[in-house]
């Protein structure tokens, strides 16, 4: 690896916490994100994989592994809507920023292929928040609330599993899509909202106010740009989590 290495990861690393934390900003205000703020750095970011291939620091096979990889994997988890478009195209971002694993230092497992990893440590990134979800629900119910007063119909394991992917909201304090979407039916609870129908969202919301409800199960649309920045970080700076582990365990 060139001399250069070094100082062109760092010019990466501050490029792709840039480029996620305006994202992320922006996902959480909005949640709409200009293609603008992916081209820039894209752009940037082919620069040098031109120059660190010129160079000698990347190959073109190397390059085109850790690109390719993400593309298929990202369109994967994208066609199976477990994530946006958004999300897919700043993965692929990231991939074309760093096509090579950062020279760093890291403190835990050093990652193979960059791509798997940023991949990975976001989906951990992603579990940590349905945990934060199931605390404040958790949370909620010490303080009085009564979760499921009104659904005390539905399983032990349902309750659960709502408790991790939804939130228990007054309804004069929701913004509706794309923010927030029902999680009650037609009376009943669902653990998966439908959030690409927005008008029967807010035709739900409404017969509810009607209703006189006072709070509701909602699904809070996570801000995914704020997890990916999340993963990323973890990345960089700590390496890859889920090898680390095994590697602990094993």
């Amino acid at each position: 690896m060139g001399p250069n290495a070094l100082l062109i990861d760092y010019l990466r690393a501050i490029i792709s916490v840039a480029m996620l934390g305006y994202a992320s900003y922006k996902d959480i205000k909005t949640r709409e994100i200009h293609d603008i703020v992916w081209i820039i750095p894209a752009a940037l970011g082919l620069i040098m994989d031109v120059y660190e291939i010129y160079v000698g620091n990347l190959t073109v096979t190397g390059a085109l592994i850790s690109i390719g990889f993400m593309v298929i994997l990202s369109g994967i988890l994208w066609y199976l809507s477990l994530f946006g478009e958004a999300d897919l195209i700043a993965f692929v971002t990231l991939a074309v920023i760093h096509p090579r694993t950062p020279q760093f230092g890291f403190i835990g497992y050093t990652p193979l292929l960059f791509s798997f990893t940023l991949i990975a440590n976001s989906a951990i990134s992603g579990l940590l928040a349905a945990f934060y979800t199931f605390g404040a629900n958790l949370a909620d119910n010490f303080r009085g609330v009564k979760l499921f007063e009104r659904y005390s119909d539905i399983s032990a394991f349902k309750k659960v599993s709502i408790m991790f992917t939804g939130r228990f909201m007054p309804i004069e304090s929701l913004r509706g899509p794309p923010f927030e979407y029902p999680l009650e039916n037609k009376g009943r609870l669902v653990i998966k909202p439908d959030i690409f129908d927005d008008e029967e969202a807010n035709k739900s919301f409404r017969i509810l106010r009607e209703k006189g409800v006072e709070r509701v199960w909602v699904s809070a649309t996570l801000p995914y740009i704020l997890v990916l920045l999340v993963g990323y970080l973890i990345s960089v700076f700590y390496g890859d989590m889920m090898f680390t582990i095994m590697s602990k365990l094993l």
